[in-house]
């Protein structure tokens, strides 16, 4: 099977970015021959570690989106490679990629990966965007419940099939290996680690989450808050940090490579988005063993019910900081917590389930042939 994943570009710090990656790992021996193509600059590392697979990466690089080279170039080489399927993720990708395949008369399936369009993006871009979901792509997916009933809205009735994000099973540290972790955090021995993972951007409503600390903090509970991820709000909510004055409480860590090895030595995930579609970090989270606080947005309350986190509404920091308290109180209740999250995980959201669903539909597209083995995902792996 001859697969062509195309995808804006390839950055460590975005979840569609780490499903990519995720895929190549686990169909890596399952004959699979997979070229990822993308339409910008790309993290050198995610390239190294996708060719590091076998994966073949190519990329199209363009200053503008709409450009008759660039489109020209994309169509012969899939028209050349002869590949059975192509698949794309996120709306430049999406527009381009599922033109280019129909004219190449290759089966294309499009991922939508988000609840609420990017407001960010021109409007002609959400129009071509709506208009080539909606008649040109053989198949539309959304990566959860929640995104899928969204979009089959916005597509007027289109069939939105739902394949929920997978995760691996996360990794594990000893003991020592833990306290070494958090010592290089500055976590003393008698503080609780919280982490929050995700884009700096006006959806996950960090803002919130600082609100919910400084009210931890006001109560006296020794509890250190670290976000991992960057964006463009990154400047404001250091500022807002300091007004807050929790210089000694809060820190923004930036793009992580290590986000598995953070998550093994933490205590809590915290999340205080204002959208969600299925969070992938949560989902790490989960799989790392960590009782989740979050609000209940998109496909939160799929994932995470009484016994293995709490769920407040969005837009009360009061709420997510008498949830968090809760939590961190309870070292009992954190522990069943994340036994209870990280077996849901596991057992509903693995990643070899997830592949070969994908692979399942690639084989609807193509036609008759059996689904293959899913290699991958050794449980309880160590931490890189």
């Amino acid at each position: 099977m001859r697969i062509a994943q195309i995808i804006d570009a390839l950055q460590m710090s975005g979840g569609a970015e780490r499903l990519q990656l995720l895929f190549a790992e686990t169909v890596a021996d399952a004959g699979v021959e997979l070229t990822v193509i993308t339409l910008r600059r790309n993290d050198p590392e995610m390239v190294a570690a996708l060719e590091a697979l076998g994966v073949r990466v190519v990329s199209f690089p363009s200053r503008r989106f709409l450009t008759p080279a660039r489109a020209v170039a994309l169509l012969r080489f899939l028209r050349r490679e002869s590949f059975d399927v192509v698949h794309t993720h996120l709306v430049r990708s999406t527009v381009l990629g599922v033109l280019a395949g129909r004219a190449a008369a290759i089966p294309t399936v499009a991922t939508v990966h988000n609840t609420r369009p990017n407001r960010r993006l021109p409007e002609v871009l959400r129009t071509a965007d709506d208009l080539v979901l909606r008649h040109a792509a053989d198949r539309v997916v959304a990566v959860g419940w929640e995104t899928a009933r969204i979009q089959r809205a916005r597509l007027r009735g289109r069939r939105v099939d739902v394949i929920p994000n997978g995760v691996d099973e996360g990794c594990t540290l000893t003991p020592a290996e833990r306290e070494q972790v958090r010592s290089e955090l500055g976590i003393e021995r008698d503080e609780l680690l919280v982490i929050a993972v995700g884009r700096l951007v006006p959806d996950k409503a960090f803002s919130d989450l600082l609100a919910a600390i400084e009210i931890v903090a006001a109560k006296g509970h020794r509890a250190q808050l670290l976000i991992a991820g960057r964006g463009p709000l990154e400047k404001a909510l250091n500022a807002e940090i300091a007004a807050r004055q929790l210089e000694s409480r809060v820190r923004l860590l930036g793009l992580r490579r290590d986000v598995d090895r953070l998550l093994a030595a933490s205590d809590v995930y915290a999340s205080s988005a204002a959208s969600e579609g299925l969070s992938i970090a949560a989902l790490e989270a989960m799989a790392a063993g960590l009782p989740v606080v979050a609000t209940r947005v998109g496909d939160m309350p799929r994932i995470v019910d009484g016994a293995s986190g709490v769920l407040v509404p969005p837009g009360r920091p009061e709420e997510l900081a008498h949830a968090l308290i809760r939590v961190l109180s309870d070292a009992d209740l954190r522990r069943a917590m994340g036994e209870v999250g990280r077996h849901r995980a596991r057992l509903q959201h693995g990643v070899k389930a997830w592949s070969r669903q994908l692979l399942a539909l690639y084989d609807e597209l193509i036609g008759p042939r059996p689904v293959r083995a899913v290699m991958g995902g050794a449980e309880d792996r160590r931490c890189g």
